[in-house]
């Protein structure tokens, strides 16, 4: 496994083309995007950036978190599973 593409590569990204991103971004997913880092690597990162600002009265804009795009009907999909599962038992 010393082939280069089974290494994991780590992504460098300036504290000016961070913040860069931060405030052109509205969400944590588009900053990684952006820097070319993990969503989790990015979080931790803007935490860390928003307090040390903070102690000089800095105020970062404030992130949200990427909604999950949901195609199938929850309930629906809970309903069919207890469905399947109470056959399932009864069978027994």
């Amino acid at each position: 496994m010393t082939d280069s593409t089974t290494k994991k590569q780590r992504i460098h990204c300036s504290d000016e083309k961070f913040l860069e991103a931060v405030f052109s971004s509205a969400t944590y997913a588009e900053i990684a995007e952006k820097t070319g880092q993990k969503v989790t690597t990015t979080m931790a990162r803007y935490l860390r950036i928003k307090d040390t600002l903070n102690k000089r009265g800095i105020q970062l804009p404030q992130m949200q978190r990427k909604k999950p795009e949901r195609n199938v009907d929850k309930e629906a999909e809970m309903v069919e599973i207890v469905q399947r599962l109470k056959a399932h038992h009864t069978n027994y």
